[in-house]
């Protein structure tokens, strides 16, 4: 398996798996007035106190309904410990479908975190974006990344949650890069377990 991907032309992939959407620039060129949002949005309050404490989480991961809310538990979570912070680029007023400023805020507070942390319950949402970026772009992958990830009882009900060909290679890429980093969760009610795996 190849290391971590890097960016510019000769960059390798985890697994050798491509992806135009994560690939292709055009996408992720900010505009002067994105650009300026992007820095009063990263300069504030939040911002230095991440900067300041020792700990840092980023928490990413479905931002709607129950597996949101669970989402936000994690982060609750992890910020509750001491001489730590845990975030979501949600929290620095970053809209999900702005990819132009999602992407540039994300490589920012990924490189600033001591832990991305995955909660990963399907394939519905902005965070298989997210996960394709970190397996295209994140040379530290291996160090950084926590996965969460729900597994179901039925194996139906696994394939109706992760049925997603590309998003699915990119997480057995990330998984296997990770290795025991992953960690399975199957009820709710299991997660505050699942989250003290994570230093």
């Amino acid at each position: 398996m190849e290391d971590g991907g890097e960016s510019g032309d000769d960059a390798t992939y985890i697994g050798d798996i491509e992806s135009p959407e994560v690939t292709d620039d055009a996408q992720l060129n900010p505009t002067p007035e994105q650009h300026e949002r992007l820095k009063d949005g990263l300069h504030g309050e939040l911002f230095a106190d991440v900067r300041r404490t020792d700990r840092r989480y980023l928490v990413i991961g479905r931002g709607s309904g129950e597996p949101g809310a669970r989402r936000r538990r994690v982060c609750d979570l992890l910020d509750e410990r001491r001489n730590a912070i845990a975030f979501r680029l949600e929290d620095f007023g970053f809209a999900s479908d702005e990819l132009d400023l999602w992407a540039p805020a994300f490589d920012i507070l990924s490189e600033l975190s001591s832990a991305i942390v995955g909660v990963l319950e399907d394939y519905d949402g902005g965070h298989v974006w997210e996960l394709g970026y970190l397996y295209r772009y994140q040379t530290t992958v291996r160090n950084s990344l926590w996965l969460l990830k729900r597994v179901y009882d039925a194996e139906e009900r696994m394939r109706e949650r992760y049925d997603d060909g590309m998003a699915a290679s990119h997480l057995a890429a990330l998984e296997e890069a990770v290795g025991d980093r992953v960690v399975e969760w199957t009820d709710p009610e299991e997660l505050p377990a699942a989250v003290k795996s994570i230093p």
